[in-house]
């Protein structure tokens, strides 16, 4: 059986007491990131549909007074499910819901066993962007952050998964496009030829970062990506200069690119 405790406590404001309704929608929030995230790391597929979860359930156990601390247990109701669980083992869970809830507030989470870098770097390589389905979530998540100026605490046992507070809500909330364009070096590690969106990365083992389309790539450009996913799908770390803007929270904090172009080949 695995636990998780969900914390409010004093932040921006001394903590008396959790709302009814942004407690509620706090705790919505973290149900629909945790489905989502939980079945992919399950069943390799990333939901819309926080209910369509299948295998296993969240139930809540019981709240502990003082600051406000909430129980949510993981039920596996499907073989499958706990063999792939069993395998994983609760460290490398751990390591990856660290890596799902830190990455959609931008905060850097490594990823610290071989299990879990596995299971993310497939998730990035072959579905669509778990990071941009919780978005909403954590949004939801937030509420008593953005309202009573509280701060969270995600754990699973001792181990604390995130931290939610008045900079992470800043994160979500905020959004600044740089002006002038830069030249990035990375290789592709997902691509949609269709949305031409996708992901790029500054090392074979680093963390990606999402970009999106600016205006209309052209086909020759798509092609490139599309080439460059696939050496790298083949172990070949072969980095290309691409002509983005920044994305950034109002922090400073990149949160994604504006793909405009790639820079031509030599000679051509």
């Amino acid at each position: 059986m695995h636990t998780f405790t969900i914390k409010y406590d004093t932040g921006t404001s001394q903590f008396d007491g959790l709302d009814h309704y942004y407690g509620a929608e706090s705790l919505m929030g973290f149900s629909q990131a945790l489905l989502i995230s939980l079945n992919a790391f399950f069943n390799d597929e990333i939901l819309t549909q926080a209910p369509a979860a299948k295998g296993f359930r969240l139930v809540l156990g019981k709240s502990k007074v003082g600051s406000w601390e909430q129980n949510i247990t993981l039920h596996v109701t499907r073989q499958e499910v706990a063999a792939r669980l069993n395998k994983l083992g609760k460290n490398a869970l751990n390591d990856l819901l660290k890596w799902a809830l830190n990455g959609s507030v931008g905060k850097s989470a490594g990823l610290n066993s071989r299990r879990s870098t596995t299971i993310a770097r497939e998730l990035e390589r072959h579905s669509e962007d778990l990071h941009e389905h919780l978005e909403g979530a954590v949004k939801r998540a937030h509420a008593p952050v953005k309202h009573q100026g509280l701060n969270i605490t995600v754990s699973s046992g001792r181990t604390v998964i995130a931290e939610f507070d008045e900079v992470t809500l800043r994160y979500i909330e905020t959004e600044v496009i740089e002006n002038k364009p830069i030249v990035i070096s990375g290789a592709i590690s997902r691509f949609n030829a269709r949305t031409h969106t996708g992901r790029v990365i500054s090392a074979i083992d680093a963390s990606s970062t999402p970009f999106f389309p600016h205006s209309q790539i052209l086909t020759s450009e798509s092609i490139r990506l599309a080439d460059n996913l696939l050496q790298l799908t083949r172990g070949n770390f072969q980095p290309i200069d691409l002509i983005c803007t920044r994305v950034t929270s109002k922090d400073g904090h990149l949160k994604r690119y504006l793909l405009h172009s790639l820079r031509p080949l030599p000679g051509s």
